[in-house]
């Protein structure tokens, strides 16, 4: 592992002082019912990210530009499960697939034609039940439980809420879950790297006219590049605060204490901003799919002048 250190002069790091003491006021006037949310949470980005520097070491300029990308989805997948009981196989499929083909018939009208739909068959089961006779308790056959999962793909986001509602009218109410993609991911890693290429050799220009230094041979790169999807963004906490109970009686078995139901928030929590050498769609507020570029160049320094 490679350690960086830096030296700064006194009033620069005074500067410092004071731009971070004005950052964390402001978070703490603006911060919102998500500070409830617990501290230890292993995706946590308080802390700013600080890789994309100028370095040197010994006779090597290292150069690392970091560019964040928030992209509007082009498409959507959404999942959507539903099963049936009945005391046969075939009738497990009949009532289940009127209510499928229901949906299907409900989803012309936004458009969504049945090639762009797939019914997966998860699983055929035998369920139990039991008959109590006085003591005994004896178990039976009852039937069978077909599950099934609706998958539906869509370019239009308000689609979404337009389907869940769709198909309540049903009785699917389990939404497993909704993907998002782009079709053109190969363009935009493309664009990123282009990008990052300008701001690293601005980066190296810089510092060459700045203090008097050559360059030698041909420089050495590493990329790495990142897709964050919505999914692995979402955050929750509780905002409450509760009262306290005590009791003086020496047995407090004649005590039942009843927690109130507490709301559970969740949100959306992207990659920060912070600390990316540029940020494309930087006030976007439609959840999407963030890219991450990061560029390491090092380049060779004459050090004989």
């Amino acid at each position: 592992m490679k350690t960086k250190v830096f030296f700064l002069n006194q009033k620069l790091q005074s500067v410092i002082v004071l731009c971070l003491f004005a950052v964390f006021n402001l978070q703490a006037q603006v911060s919102g019912n998500q500070v409830y949310r617990n501290g230890n949470y292993s995706g946590d980005q308080g802390t700013f990210p600080v890789n994309n520097v100028v370095s040197v070491n010994d006779n090597m300029l290292s150069v690392t530009v970091k560019i964040l990308m928030n992209k509007k989805a082009d498409g959507f997948v959404i999942t959507l499960g539903l099963n049936e009981e009945d005391e046969t196989v075939s009738g497990c499929n009949k009532k289940i697939n009127t209510r499928i083909s229901g949906l299907l018939d409900k989803l012309k009208m936004l458009g969504i034609k049945k090639e762009v739909v797939y019914v997966d068959f998860i699983s055929q089961t035998k369920i139990y039940d039991y008959t109590v006779a006085e003591l005994n308790a004896q178990q039976i056959d009852k039937g069978f439980e077909i599950k099934k999962n609706v998958i539906i793909t869509t370019s239009n986001v308000e689609n979404l809420e337009k389907i869940i509602a769709f198909a309540s009218d049903y009785e699917i109410h389990d939404v497993i879950k909704v993907e998002y993609y782009n079709e053109n991911s190969n363009t935009i890693h493309d664009a990123l790297f282009d990008d990052a290429l300008l701001l690293a050799e601005a980066k190296k220009a810089k510092y060459i006219k700045s203090f008097g230094k050559r360059i030698l041979g041909t420089p050495n790169a590493t990329e790495e590049f990142a897709v964050v999807f919505p999914k692995t963004q979402y955050k929750s906490y509780q905002a409450f605060e509760s009262a306290e109970m005590e009791s003086n009686s020496a047995s407090r078995s004649q005590y039942l204490k009843k927690i109130a139901r507490k709301n559970k928030t969740y949100y959306y929590d992207g990659v920060s901003s912070a600390g990316f050498d540029k940020v494309v769609n930087s006030n976007q507020t439609e959840v999407g799919i963030q890219y991450i570029m990061t560029l390491k160049v090092s380049y060779k320094i004459d050090t004989s002048i």
